[in-house]
């Protein structure tokens, strides 16, 4: 596979906070005490996508250490139900940080007012015009709407199922739309619970997708109430602007200033196996260096 112009972006939080729950009811710790529960899934999808995809270009981002985000800002209950991060993912961090150094597989934090997804997808538009093909790894259904024929999604392998390589053909046939883009309008319509997304009420996901397929737009939508019957025309007409704010809430930022897309610094190297060995004697995952030693041997013969 000649992967000289392929990036993989991992979207970090979302595959941390799925390790941690996965383990929620039976936790994993070292013989010390140290949780590793948001540590093990995470590092099994890095090691498994260096093993079968052997990426030359990667990275890992993650949210901003510090800060509140522009969404924040302009709607204060965004996100706000959302419990205050489980220490054990706090603790587990760095741990992470330092696998990703030891693998030399290099790791941003979104700049401060934004949120991993902005950076991401400033990062895949960037490349993408430099000719390379994205694979965003998340869980997150959100970078569906950045989907182009250069973009993909790709949601890791667990729990037995396959991984999964969206593009837009997918994304069309699962929600019923003509381009991965509609998403945006689709959410801004039916709002999005896990964000705090408010939507317009009184339209779900049938109401939505038949808007979509009538109007093309929630901006459309909003200037053909008259064309609408019933109560939820007035729900559409009394909630104009929590439509747009919706929008402006759920759209991705693709273009955040001054950032420019350097190649090299994606570049996978070469991993540092006396860390690897050091580290994963610590956090005894002994099934997993003999994963990690596979993706070695790999790249010293690379």
């Amino acid at each position: 596979m000649n992967n000289n112009k392929k990036l993989f972006l991992i979207d970090a939080y979302p595959l941390i906070y799925q390790s941690y729950y996965a383990y929620k009811h039976h936790p994993l710790f070292t013989s010390k005490g140290f949780n590793t529960s948001p540590i093990i899934n995470f590092t099994y999808f890095l090691i498994n996508t260096l093993n079968n995809e052997k990426p030359s270009y990667m990275a890992t981002i993650f949210d901003p250490s510090k800060g509140i985000s522009f969404r924040k800002k302009k709607y204060e209950k965004y996100k706000a139900h959302r419990k205050k991060t489980p220490e054990a993912i706090c603790k587990a961090i760095p741990y992470i940080i330092k696998i990703l150094k030891t693998f030399q597989v290099s790791f941003f934090y979104a700049p401060n007012g934004y949120e991993a997804d902005d950076f991401i997808g400033t990062i895949a538009k960037k490349a993408e015009k430099k000719g390379y093909i994205i694979y965003i790894i998340t869980l997150d259904k959100d970078f569906f709407q950045l989907i182009t024929e250069n973009i993909k999604v790709y949601i890791p392998p667990f729990k037995g199922n396959p991984k999964k390589i969206l593009g837009i053909e997918e994304i069309k046939k699962k929600f019923e739309v003509n381009h991965p883009k509609q998403v945006i309008d689709l959410w801004s319509m039916m709002g999005d619970p896990s964000d705090n997304i408010p939507g317009l009420p009184g339209v779900g996901k049938i109401n939505a997708i038949k808007f979509i397929k009538k109007y093309g737009s929630i901006e459309k939508l909003l200037n053909s109430t008259y064309d609408i019957n019933g109560k939820i025309q007035k729900n559409i007409e009394e909630n104009k602007d929590l439509g747009i704010l919706s929008k402006k809430l759920v759209t991705i930022v693709t273009n955040i200033p001054f950032f420019s897309f350097h190649e090299e610094n994606f570049f996978v190297k070469k991993p540092n196996w006396d860390s690897i060995k050091k580290i994963f004697g610590e956090l005894e995952f002994l099934k997993l260096l003999k994963k990690a030693h596979e993706y070695f041997q790999y790249k010293t013969k690379e």
